[in-house]
């Protein structure tokens, strides 16, 4: 099954700031983003895959926090909490936003990617090893590039 409609997916995973096509593909490879006539469904579409992914790995760090660990593990999975409740809520409001100023949705959905670093430097920093919040951090970074591919688009 070929990802939304085949010129809408090519232009979003084609674009720079996208550097992972396959996750791209996958990511657009839904009945949801097959059915998008044009850039503004795709975000939709987009948006909402991405707040469903940050809000699991937040669900994930926040079951975390409640077990067991040295002061600074718990402090590093406490700024992962805050990057993933920013996202979240970020990635829910970015939809509306795009219809009134493309511009700052773009701005706006750009800098979600960056604060994985800051989850994933907090975790580093007290040697936490936490895979499953790896690949929601990669996740992230992904979703912020699609996302501001698309809302480019838009400008």
């Amino acid at each position: 099954m070929v990802a939304a409609a085949p010129e809408l997916a090519a232009k979003v995973c084609s674009g720079e700031s996208v550097s992972d096509k396959d996750f791209c593909m996958k990511a657009l490879d839904n009945p949801q983003a097959a059915a998008a006539k044009n850039m503004n469904q795709l975000s939709d579409v987009v948006l909402k895959s991405a707040a469903t992914n940050a809000q699991n790995t937040l669900n994930l760090i926040a079951t975390m926090t409640k077990t067991p660990t040295t002061p600074g593990g718990l402090k590093a999975l406490k700024t992962c909490e805050d990057v993933y409740r920013y996202a979240v809520k970020s990635f829910g409001m970015i939809s509306k936003e795009m219809s009134e100023d493309a511009m700052s949705a773009n701005y706006d959905v750009s800098v979600i990617g960056p604060e994985a670093d800051r989850c994933a430097s907090a975790l580093a920093a007290a040697k936490v090893v936490a895979p499953q919040i790896a690949d929601g951090n990669r996740a992230l970074q992904h979703y912020s590039a699609m996302g501001g591919e698309i809302t480019a688009t838009l400008n």
